[in-house]
C-alpha cells in the first residue's frame, strides 16, 4: 500500500484480446505513457498475437500467456498464476483492466490493490462484475451517465483514450507521392486524381461496412462522383464484403488493405477518414486522422460525436442511414475546401482536448483518490 501520495504506484495492465483493434492501442499508448513518465508499468498480453509481435519489434517488456483454445480469457488458470506471481515480484499497488469478467482473475487479490476496469463501448456491464472494481474508467459520457445510477462504485469517470498521438502529430511521411506509396507498400494502383475515403476498423459486423458500400454505389453508379475506398483492418466478413463489392460493381473502387502497421501513412495520404460502425465508445482512429488533418465523417448516437461535432470538426450521418452517409459523403467529396476548414477545426479541438498527457493528467488524480481510501 502506498501511504505517500507523492510516490507512483507500481502498475499492472492486462490486456486478454488477441486482435488487434482500438482497445489493444489503448493499452500500448497507456503502457508507453506511464513508462514515459516514470512509472514502474507492466502488461501482460497473448502470446502470438499482433500487440505480442509490436512490443517485440518496439523492444518493450512485457509478460505473455498462452492462451486455451477451450477457455474464455478470465478462465485460463496459467494467466491467474502469472498475475499472482507479478503482483507478488513487482509490489503491484494498481491493476488496470480492459474487459469486465477480468475481475475473476484477481478475486483472491489484496484488497490494497486496486482494481481499476476501462469501458470501452457504451453499453453497460452486469453489476456483479462492475461493482468489484476500484473505479470505472469510460471513454463515453453516456456510459458513465448511466452507469453512476446502477453501480456502487465511487470513482467513475471519463478518461480519453490513450494513443500513440504523437505518430500524428510527428508523422512524416516515408513516400510524398501518393500513388508510389501504394503501390510499393501494397501493390495496389489506385484510380488517379481521385479523393480517397479511408476507414480504420475491423471487418465485423459491428462496423458496419456495408452501409458505406451501398452509399458508394449510388455515388458512383447514380451520381457519376468516383472516389478510392480504402478500408484498412482484418475480420471475418471479409470474404462477405468483397463478395458485395463485386454484386454492387464497385470492386475497382475499393481496396482491403488488411492489418497494417502503416495506417498513419494510410490516413496521411487520404482526404477522408470515415468511420460507420453501429457503436463505438470513443475510436482512436478518427483521433489519429484529426491530427492528420484530415476531414472525418462518422455515426450519430455513438462515442464518435466526443471527436466530430457536426459542421464543425467533421460531419454526423444518422445512424445506419444509407441515405444520409451518402449525402454526407458528396457533400464532402465536393467541396475540398469545406474538407479544409473541419480538418483544421478536428486538429485543434483533438490536439487541445485528447492527447495523451490530458489523459495522464485525469489519470493520476484518479490514481490519487482511489489510493487514499
Amino acid at each position: 500500500m502506498i501511504n505517500n501520495l507523492n510516490t507512483k504506484p507500481n502498475v499492472l495492465l492486462i490486456c486478454t484480446f488477441s486482435v488487434f483493434g482500438g482497445i489493444e492501442m489503448h493499452v500500448l499508448a497507456k503502457y508507453k505513457t506511464l513508462l514515459k513518465n516514470g512509472y514502474n508499468v507492466f502488461v501482460i498480453i497473448p502470446k502470438d498475437s499482433i500487440l505480442e509481435k509490436i512490443f517485440i519489434q518496439e523492444n518493450l517488456n512485457y509478460y505473455s500467456f498462452k492462451k486455451s483454445f477451450f477457455l474464455k480469457a478470465h478462465r485460463q488458470p496459467s494467466l491467474k498464476k502469472l498475475i499472482k506471481n507479478i503482483i507478488t515480484e513487482k509490489n503491484i499497488n494498481v491493476i488496470h483492466c480492459n474487459r469486465a469478467k477480468e475481475i475473476l482473475l484477481l478475486n483472491k487479490i489484496d484488497n490494497n490493490i486496486k482494481k481499476i476496469l476501462t469501458r470501452h463501448a457504451q453499453s453497460l456491464i452486469r453489476s456483479k462484475y462492475a461493482n468489484n472494481f476500484d473505479a470505472i474508467i469510460s471513454v463515453n459520457q453516456e456510459f458513465i451517465k448511466q452507469a453512476k445510477n446502477k453501480y456502487i462504485v465511487k470513482n467513475i469517470i471519463e478518461i480519453p483514450p490513450f494513443f500513440t498521438d504523437h505518430e500524428s502529430l510527428d508523422f512524416i511521411p516515408s513516400e510524398n507521392n501518393k500513388f508510389n506509396f501504394f503501390k510499393k507498400n501494397f501493390n495496389i494502383t489506385l484510380n488517379n486524381n481521385l479523393p480517397i475515403v479511408t476507414q480504420v476498423a475491423s471487418l465485423t459486423n459491428v462496423k458496419n461496412h456495408e452501409i458505406l458500400f451501398y452509399a458508394a454505389h449510388k455515388l458512383i453508379h447514380e451520381k457519376n462522383i468516383l472516389f478510392n475506398i480504402l478500408l484498412c483492418g482484418d475480420g471475418y466478413n471479409l470474404k462477405s464484403l468483397k463478395k458485395l463489392a463485386k454484386k454492387l460493381n464497385i470492386e475497382n473502387y475499393i481496396y482491403f488493405l488488411g492489418f497494417t502497421n502503416k495506417r498513419i501513412e494510410v490516413l496521411y495520404h487520404s482526404d477522408i477518414s470515415l468511420l460507420t460502425s453501429k457503436n463505438e465508445g470513443r475510436p482512436i482512429s478518427i483521433m489519429e486522422a484529426a491530427l492528420l488533418k484530415k476531414a472525418l465523417i462518422g455515426p450519430t448516437n455513438t462515442g464518435v460525436t466526443s471527436t466530430i461535432k457536426h459542421e464543425n470538426t467533421g460531419l454526423l450521418f444518422e445512424n445506419n442511414n444509407i441515405n444520409d452517409l451518402t449525402n454526407k459523403l458528396e457533400t464532402l467529396l465536393k467541396s475540398p475546401e469545406l474538407r479544409k476548414i473541419y480538418s483544421q477545426n478536428a486538429f485543434d479541438h483533438v490536439k487541445n482536448n485528447f492527447t495523451c498527457d490530458k489523459s495522464l493528467t485525469r489519470l493520476e488524480t484518479l490514481y490519487k483518490n482511489i489510493l487514499i481510501n
